[in-house]
C-alpha cells in the first residue's frame, strides 16, 4: 500500500511539473497542449493511486468504501423493511425450524424477497435474538435462534 502512496505522490509531481512548463515561455522537453494533457493525466493517475486502494482504503484514519448496487439496497432494506412484523415473522419460523434460518428458507417460507429476508434476519441478529453461523464446508451463513434450539 505504501508503494501506490508514493506512486501517487510521483505521478502528482510529475504531472504538476509538466503544467509548469506548459506555461513556461520556453517549454524545455515538452511542447504547448502536449505538456498541459499529459500533466493532467499524471495528476489523475497520482490521485488514483493515492486513494484507491480496491475495494476499500484507508487514508489518514478516513475510509473510502465502494459498495454494489445490490448491497447498498440490502443495508437500505435492512435499515427500512416493508412489513415491520417481518421480524417477528421471521421469529415465529425460527421457531417453528428449530432454531435455524437460512436467508433463502425464511424467503421462500415467508414470500417476501431476499433482501427482505436478510433485512429480518439481521434485525434480529442485532437485537440479540440470533446470531449468524457460517458452514465451513459450503460457506452458507444460517441465523440461529438459541432460544428455539433443541435444549440437549
Amino acid at each position: 500500500m505504501k508503494i501506490r502512496k508514493i506512486a501517487g505522490i510521483v505521478c502528482i509531481a510529475f504531472g504538476a511539473l509538466n503544467i509548469v512548463d506548459f506555461m513556461a515561455p520556453m517549454p524545455v522537453p515538452t511542447v504547448g497542449l502536449g505538456a498541459f494533457i499529459v500533466g493532467v493525466a499524471f495528476i489523475g493517475l497520482g490521485l488514483f493511486l493515492r486513494l484507491s486502494g480496491g475495494a476499500s482504503a484507508s487514508q489518514d484514519g478516513a475510509r473510502l468504501e465502494w459498495t454494489p448496487k445490490s448491497v447498498q439496497a440490502a443495508r437500505d432494506a435492512a435499515h427500512g423493511a416493508t412489513d415491520p412484523l417481518l421480524p417477528t415473522r421471521a421469529l415465529r419460523l425460527a421457531s417453528e425450524s428449530k432454531g435455524v434460518l437460512t436467508v433463502s428458507q425464511t424467503a421462500m417460507k415467508l414470500n417476501v424477497t431476499l433482501d427482505e429476508a436478510t433485512a429480518a434476519l439481521d434485525e434480529c441478529a442485532l437485537k440479540g435474538a440470533a446470531y449468524i453461523s457460517v458452514d465451513d464446508s459450503t460457506g452458507i451463513s444460517s441465523y440461529c435462534f438459541p432460544e428455539f434450539m433443541p435444549k440437549d
